[in-house]
């Protein structure tokens, strides 16, 4: 296999996401803004703005207050609230999303993103047919324009994902290890498999690496060692599974654990509380 082809082999498997629509976008707003519009941290688990034509000031939660004068993309990962100003005479073009994560690649995917991205829109190398389509969507209503517009919004995410690792907008997660052509290996074996009984020498040989070598890149890359990255992955999928009213002794081996009882030590550990008290939790 060439590394080419081997390079798509590995990216395919760590976006499961794609295929099972853990990542989706919702319009909420197109056309011209005059004044002002706030967004609480309970309407979505992030949110993504694109101005297309004028200037706007975008106050943050904390304080932070970012002015943008030109057509930029504006994407807040994570929930929070915050407040879009505009001139009320003049205006401003954008369109507006609100976005759900469900699946827990998603939350390995995001780790690692600042919790504030402005990015101009001719920065975006290759994405301006994408844009152009979505704002044509946008501001010209047809039949289905509104479906339309979220599946662009939601192919928009994939590919500014794949700018944010070319362009190294993360310092550390997992894509930052994804720009990493040794470490992506090992990742990939870990989301591929993740019941797999996999200990850093392996990964090490996967990756092509010395162990202390990978173990070094490894924790400067993603932010983690190895085995906290694994044990957290297969957490998160055991989440999901016993969301799903999954058995726990069925959700145990398919993370990687012998028994119950292992499983339950490792939640201990990692959420002060076992998996049945968690679950209860959430629900």
């Amino acid at each position: 296999m060439s590394e080419e082809a081997r390079s798509s082999s590995e990216d395919s498997s760590l976006f499961p996401w794609l295929n099972r629509r853990s990542l989706s976008a919702s319009v909420f707003f197109s056309g011209t803004l005059c004044g002002h519009s706030d967004h609480g941290a309970e309407d979505a688990n992030g949110h993504l703005h694109l101005l297309r034509r004028g200037s706007l000031c975008l106050r943050s939660a904390d304080g932070t207050v970012s002015l943008i004068d030109r057509p930029s993309l504006i994407l807040l990962a994570r929930t929070q609230g915050h407040r879009l100003d505009t001139d009320e005479q003049t205006g401003a073009e954008l369109v507006c999303a609100r976005l759900t994560y469900a699946g827990p690649e998603t939350e390995f995917l995001l780790l690692g993103l600042p919790d504030l991205l402005i990015i101009p829109l001719d920065a975006l190398k290759g994405l301006g047919p994408v844009l152009e389509r979505l704002f044509d969507e946008a501001f010209t209503p047809a039949f289905g324009h509104r479906v339309a517009i979220d599946l662009i919004i939601e192919l928009l995410l994939v590919m500014l994902l794949r700018h944010c690792i070319a362009e190294g907008h993360t310092e550390s997660g997992l894509l930052a290890g994804l720009s990493d052509p040794k470490l992506i290996r090992a990742l990939s074996a870990m989301h591929e498999n993740p019941a797999a009984d996999l200990n850093i020498e392996q990964l090490a040989e996967i990756a092509g690496m010395s162990r202390s070598s990978f173990a070094a890149a490894f924790k400067k890359r993603v932010g983690a060692s190895p085995g906290d990255y694994l044990t957290t992955l297969r957490l998160a999928l055991a989440k999901q599974a016993l969301r799903q009213d999954r058995p726990l002794k069925a959700v145990a081996p398919l993370v990687g654990y012998k028994s119950t009882t292992a499983l339950a030590r490792a939640f201990q550990r990692q959420f002060g509380c076992g998996p049945r008290e968690w679950l209860a939790r959430q629900r």
